[in-house]
């Protein structure tokens, strides 16, 4: 009993404590991904938020909108009379994630801050690419974003409540989805030299609240995935989740809320098995009709954008070892969907690598890869007519930047006190999705990753190509099958059967002549023991022939040979072969001392570990 009531009065005592110094609970915190895909150029995966109002005290009036993580700076947020110009489009596209009615939130405020844009025409800023800009008559704004529940008043926005993007081939095209601002160097914007405006961002918001609300940095890490592979996107607010990051993780400064990094490399290669092309891998695609780029590029990766805008040379680089078209109206290529390569390289293990300095060092690298199945992506109304496939690379004569089209397979974070971004590999489709949440520190300068394998993540969604190996007597060498094994040559036999028979051809050539080689050798031995046999039955001709008796050796000579005088010695007869009556003349028995001498006529046994020494009596 007085245990118990010791330990609610400790119970008490704590609530108490924490009631005088309210803890700050710092996790980061997951934003909700919308379960809609959005285009008409993706399909691309967006986050859900709530614009406008949202409190007790005030008549709830908020919209659900769905926007593209990843800008900084200012919100871009599309309101409803962005519809209203039919002669874009009889349809509004911008339905489908959902546009702000400004007009119903009382917390809305376009005329306090007064700078551009200010609700005239103009072009306005969307991401850092400027290949298709955006025209628009935009306004600057404040009004509350409410994410996952918690509400952010005053956030930064740039309102657009008419406008449309134009295609290097003149034609214009609705706007269609938002983008969710995570952040700038700033914490906070102040507009206004005389009566101040403060604005704020959705991640600084949640940096400087306490309690429930806070997140342990300024900060956040993302993966946007793919919709048409079905990686979920993943974004933290002050922290990140580690199984979004594999192997290691590039660090470097960024600049006025842009992410750069020096690109100094692209190539073409494949994670296992065999290749769609001639070769395993090709590098130097970046430089490749333009040599003034062989030290490298500074790009900037950017959220917001949707292609890889890259020079001409390169894109064209690329598109060289692709079954693709260019289209200038659109400044793209078409995947020629009917060739037969075209299905081969976009489901093989096949990618384009993207080569950096690691950490802005010139000593040190990291490869990105992004297979080609995620450069596989879909043109759809209005921009086209009916889907088209297209590879997102652009041409672009200013800023190079890497977008949407990229990120799908990487990794982005930035620690905007920290002063440091990163950047690594993202998983495939095969990869684990459950949120292994990691905190991004208030000074941390880089963030680990995972030892995860990156092709494990890819493997169960990848069609490997079959090898082939040809093996000769001399050496063993493999070959590719640019298409798989059963692929056959519409004019008569596959290659790989045409291959077979010329080969099976020398190898039944070179074995015939082997085959008679050896019988001619064969003949010749033959040949040659026979004249020995008539040479052999020359010689017996004019010896004795008799059963083998033993016979005594003289005495002079076996006296002198203790070890062998228990086996016994017999004349050579018939069976054994020819017997000889050796002299001087004949040369001398091995063994024998110097003085010792042979009488001509002398008949004996040779043991058999003595020889003669004479060429000319060895048989």
């Amino acid at each position: 009993m007085i245990r118990e009531m010791k330990r609610l009065l400790q119970g008490a005592l704590l609530l108490w404590t924490l009631s005088l110094n309210p803890v700050r609970c710092s996790v980061p915190r997951q934003v909700t991904w919308s379960d809609k895909h959005f285009g008409p150029d993706g399909p691309w995966q967006a986050v859900t938020v709530s614009m406008g109002s949202n409190y007790s005290e005030l008549v709830v009036s908020s919209s659900i909108l769905a926007l593209y993580p990843g800008g900084s700076w200012e919100s871009k947020i599309l309101l409803s009379s962005i519809c209203d110009n039919k002669t874009l489009s009889s349809v509004c596209y911008g339905n489908i994630a959902g546009l702000f009615d400004s007009d119903i939130s009382v917390t809305f405020d376009n005329h306090s801050i007064e700078m551009p844009p200010d609700g005239t025409w103009g072009d306005v800023d969307w991401g850092f690419a400027d290949a298709v800009p955006v025209h628009a008559k935009a306004t600057r704004a404040t009004d509350w974003i409410t994410i996952e529940g918690a509400s952010v008043p005053d956030v930064d926005l740039i309102t657009i409540s008419a406008g449309w993007q134009t295609y290097p081939g003149g034609q214009v095209y609705p706007l269609e989805v938002g983008i969710l601002s995570l952040g700038s160097p700033d914490i906070n914007q102040t507009f206004g030299a005389v009566i101040k405006i403060n604005t704020t961002f959705v991640t600084s918001y949640f940096y400087e609240q306490e309690g429930s609300l806070n997140i342990p940095s300024y900060s956040y890490g993302m993966h946007i995935g793919s919709a048409s592979l079905g990686i979920p996107g993943s974004l933290l607010l002050g922290g990140y989740d580690e199984n979004r990051v594999i192997g290691d993780v590039s660090a470097q400064a960024f600049s006025s809320g842009s992410f750069p990094i020096e690109l100094f490399d692209l190539s073409i290669g494949v994670a296992e098995g065999g290749s769609p092309w001639n070769f395993p891998n090709k590098t130097g695609l970046l430089a490749q009709g333009n040599s003034s780029l062989a030290s490298g590029l500074s790009v900037i990766v950017d959220p917001a954008n949707p292609y890889l805008y890259l020079p001409q040379s390169t894109c064209d680089a690329i598109a060289a070892e692709l079954p693709v078209t260019y289209q200038p109206d659109y400044g793209l290529y078409f995947w020629n969907t009917s060739d037969s390569q075209y299905s081969t390289i976009t489901t093989s293990p096949s990618y384009l690598a993207f080569s950096f300095s690691k950490n802005n060092l010139n000593n040190e690298d990291i490869t990105i890869k992004v297979p080609f199945a995620l450069l596989n992506l879909t043109l759809e109304a209005p921009l086209v007519n009916t889907s088209t496939q297209y590879f997102p690379c652009m041409a672009t004569n200013s800023t190079p930047v890497l977008g949407r089209a990229f990120l799908q397979a990487a990794f982005i974070g930035v620690n905007w006190l920290g002063g440091k971004w990163f950047l690594a590999q993202a998983p495939g489709p095969d990869g684990s999705f459950i949120v292994d949440t990691m905190t991004i520190g208030d000074n941390d300068s880089t963030v680990p990753g995972t030892s995860n394998s990156w092709e494990d993540t890819w493997k169960n969604s990848w069609k490997v190509i079959a090898t082939k190996s040809t093996t000769n007597p001399t050496s063993t060498s493999t070959t590719t099958d640019p298409q798989t094994s059963s692929s056959t040559d519409s004019k008569g036999l596959s290659t790989g059967v045409r291959t077979g028979i010329i080969v099976g051809s020398i190898v039944g050539g070179v074995s015939i002549i082997a085959l008679f080689c050896v019988l001619c050798i064969r003949r010749r031995r033959q040949k040659i023991r026979a004249q020995d046999r008539a040479k052999q039955s020359h010689i017996d001709q004019g010896s004795s022939t008799q059963q083998l008796e033993p016979v005594e050796a003289p005495n002079s000579v076996w006296d002198q040979y203790n070890e062998l005088q228990s086996e016994p010695r017999y004349e050579i007869g018939g069976e054994r072969g020819p017997f000889y009556e050796l002299g001087p003349e004949k040369g001398a028995i091995r063994g024998l001392d110097q003085g010792t001498e042979v009488q001509h006529g002398d008949v004996f046994e040779l043991p058999e570990r003595t020889s003669i020494l004479s060429s000319s009596n060895v048989i």
